[in-house]
């Protein structure tokens, strides 16, 4: 226990003055409640950002309530124990301590209730107030307050929407080595969110992520790897990247190295060991994954053809809103695979994926409106809709389109 003591001492200034079992108790406390971010604990704290785990919170709680028995003035004995009880979803009993703690201006305790607040989890919702707290600790330098108040600029928890205050936050969370907030940076930076578009800065920040083995940073570094995206494509590397997030059963990263698997992009193609990959990201509730296990059911690339498996993951993707497993569906259900035909519906997919901008579904759904079928024979929409296809390159739109003089 000493290591913990020692910390003791750099977190409040006062261990040299416990006595042996009251230092041996708040180490204890610490060593299963004390935050890697707050002062003292810098680095070596056992808590990340997303807290204490409700499940390993009983320990922490055992140790915590007998620091602040013996020390019932202890602010942060007060405040882990609060954390610990909160995340046990004791919430009785640790409001009263989390709003002693903060009100001393205990960074844990402002960050603990400030999101409980925000969330109306325990306590009566008041946003305003629990940004509030977030805030007083994020500008403390607490590193989860700062992606918390993130956060709340984001969603317009408490403040009013703003996404450059909370760029500014997240980048301020990602300097103080929060992963979570590296691959946020990184995402904003690609998509011009909040900040002006930096490809490159974007792929640093990925970079940063992925070497401290996050499998979203893994997965994001080989995206921008494979595409060219803020560094020299590079195949090996996209490759390497992906493996690696995939090795941690990511849903996304293995979902992508199916998809490199097979095409054979830096490997050889295997559309067995791909449809593995695909099936296993579909278990993680992934829409693409479901939409491309779907493609080699339905086609008997890698797996036995099953039309009535490929249908249902069609629908899994569709109804998630991915308009590629929209347009596959409509045309399974206009032929009767793998189930009953049901025209009807297929038009109202199509529609949707028309509607959507799905290039594919403006040239299907105009293919219905030129043929009749399940519409009324419509010349001047199956034109309309053709041209909007073509407008977007859609080869067969611009065949289509010809053909009716388009």
């Amino acid at each position: 226990m000493r290591h913990w003591q020692k910390l003791a001492v750099l977190g409040v200034g006062l261990g040299a003055l416990c006595t042996p079992a009251i230092a041996g108790a708040f180490d204890d406390c610490a060593s299963l409640a004390a935050s890697k971010y707050e002062p003292g604990y810098e680095g070596v704290g056992p808590i990340d950002l997303g807290g204490i785990d409700r499940y390993g919170a009983t320990d922490a709680i055992a140790a915590c309530q007998s620091a602040l028995i013996d020390d019932p003035s202890s602010v942060q004995a007060k405040a882990w124990l609060g954390a610990a009880l909160a995340a046990h979803l004791e919430y009785d009993k640790a409001i009263a301590l989390l709003e002693d703690a903060a009100g001393q201006g205990n960074v844990v305790a402002l960050n603990v209730l400030g999101g409980l607040l925000v969330l109306g989890k325990g306590v009566t919702q008041d946003a305003a107030r629990g940004t509030g707290m977030l805030r007083q600790a994020a500008e403390a330098n607490f590193a989860p307050a700062q992606i918390g108040l993130a956060y709340s600029y984001d969603f317009g928890d408490g403040v009013a929407a703003d996404p450059e205050e909370a760029f500014a936050w997240y980048m301020s969370a990602a300097q103080a080595g929060v992963v979570r907030a590296q691959v946020i940076v990184g995402d904003r930076l690609q998509r011009g969110a909040g900040v002006q578009r930096d490809d490159k800065i974007a792929a640093q920040w990925f970079g940063k992520a992925a070497e401290a083995g996050d499998p979203d940073g893994q997965y994001r570094l080989g995206l921008a790897y494979l595409e060219g995206r803020g560094v020299k494509a590079n195949k090996v590397q996209a490759l390497a990247n992906i493996k690696a997030a995939s090795d941690q059963f990511y849903g996304p990263g293995m979902n992508a190295m199916g998809y490199l698997t097979e095409l054979g992009i830096g490997l050889k193609a295997d559309e067995v060991a791909a449809a593995n990959l695909y099936d296993s990201a579909r278990g993680r509730n992934l829409p693409v994954a479901a939409f491309n296990l779907a493609r080699m059911q339905e086609d008997g690339k890698g797996v036995m053809a099953d039309p009535a498996a490929a249908r249902e993951n069609y629908r899994f993707a569709a109804e998630a809103g991915d308009m590629h497993a929209a347009v596959n569906l409509a045309l399974m259900y206009l032929k009767g695979e793998g189930g009953a035909a049901d025209t009807a519906t297929a038009v109202k997919l199509l529609q949707h994926a028309a509607d959507a901008g799905s290039a594919a579904g403006q040239n299907d759904l105009g293919r219905l409106y030129e043929l009749g079928i399940g519409v009324e024979v419509d010349l001047d929409r199956a034109k309309e809709l053709y041209t909007q296809a073509a407008a977007k390159g859609y080869k067969l739109a611009k065949s289509n389109l010809s053909r009716l003089g388009g």
